[in-house]
């Protein structure tokens, strides 16, 4: 995969919830490389930090702020911080998440409350004080919240998990009619099966559960995307940083699948 450049985000910061690892580190990756300076909210500082490195490497300027999004009080408080090291606040990507498969015959109280409340609450709490700092500051900025392909086509084990997704679609469609006023725009995205540690993780608890290899369920999942292979993090960032940038000032409260044609198999 070549390592695209260009300037489309010059100038511009950009906030990455979950930008430690995974498909938060390609996003914020990837807006470095069109020129953004990044914020990174994540629970992992010390992870986070590594992205920053490689952030900075490009030629942007990176911060960490430790924070969980599922704290309202602290996302108010890292987003004003955010603001105050490397300026207004012209975009962010809401990645943080959670997955875990679980039948739902098996799911706790507590385990769907942990979906809902990372993956929807948190989402609701980053995207409404970064909003405000935008209305504040007069920027006409963007907001990209990341769902899933498991909103709509849910594997089996991902009952809270798809449920938390759909709600992220539901919310983003609110957000980009109320936002509109402002010049603000409102978007998802919807990624499938990409190379990361969340994917490691929900490959290990269904070998588990289903008496097969990891490898034997891997294959199970590349078979359901047209194109006959998982995505990389970066694939999920150049959606980000269209969305982000001004070929994305007509686009709102659209979902976009970057799945590799999972949803249409």
């Amino acid at each position: 995969m070549s390592e695209q450049t260009d300037s489309r985000l010059a100038g511009r910061h950009v906030v990455v919830t979950g930008g430690a690892r995974g498909i938060g580190r390609g996003i914020a990756v990837r807006c470095a490389r069109s020129g953004a300076d990044v914020s990174l909210f994540d629970l992992r500082p010390d992870v986070a930090a590594e992205t920053a490195e490689r952030v900075r490497e490009i030629g942007g300027d990176a911060a960490v702020f430790e924070v969980d999004v599922t704290d309202e009080a602290a996302v108010e408080d890292a987003v004003d911080a955010a603001r105050d090291e490397l300026g207004p606040i012209h975009g962010v990507v809401n990645n943080a998440g959670v997955q875990q498969a679980i039948p739902l015959m098996e799911t706790t109280e507590a385990d769907w409350d942990r979906h809902m409340d990372v993956n929807a609450k948190g989402t609701f709490f980053v995207a409404k004080h970064v909003a405000a700092s935008m209305i504040d500051d007069g920027i006409e900025g963007s907001v990209v919240n990341i769902s899933s392909v498991g909103a709509e086509r849910p594997f089996a084990g991902q009952g809270a998990y798809g449920a938390s997704k759909a709600a992220v679609l539901a919310f983003t469609t609110v957000l980009a009619k109320e936002l509109a006023e402002h010049g603000i725009t409102a978007n998802a995205i919807k990624p499938a099966t990409v190379d990361t540690p969340m994917v490691k993780q929900w490959l290990e608890e269904r070998s588990e559960q289903y008496d097969k290899t990891e490898d034997e369920l891997l294959a199970e999942a590349v078979d359901e995307h047209i194109l006959d292979r998982i995505g990389q993090p970066e694939e999920v960032g150049h959606t980000a940083v269209m969305l982000l940038s001004e070929e994305g000032d007509w686009i709102t409260g659209e979902a976009i699948a970057v799945d590799g044609g999972y949803l249409k198999k």
